[in-house]
């Protein structure tokens, strides 16, 4: 697994602005899970940048988000927990 400067580095403008706008407790949209995994190395790399969330609803999927290292990187360290 890269450093998540690298991982940061990696990602384009506009997904970085995707993730911004989502703000950092997500959740990840598919596209940005993509985005990630491509950034990372491929397909799948990604994970562990982003972990499970807690679900919106008992008897919903639960959503991915930003580990809290990635958020503090692109987010300079404001979290939201």
């Amino acid at each position: 697994m890269a450093d998540v400067k690298s991982l940061v580095r990696a990602l384009a403008p506009h997904e970085i602005e995707q993730i911004h706008r989502i703000g950092p407790t997500g959740p990840l949209t598919p596209k940005l899970l993509h985005a990630i995994d491509r950034a990372a190395g491929g397909p799948g790399e990604g994970r562990g940048y982003y972990i499970y969330g807690r679900p919106a609803e008992p008897d919903r999927p639960r959503p991915f988000v930003l580990r809290d290292d990635v958020c503090a990187e692109l987010f300079g360290g404001r979290q939201v927990g």
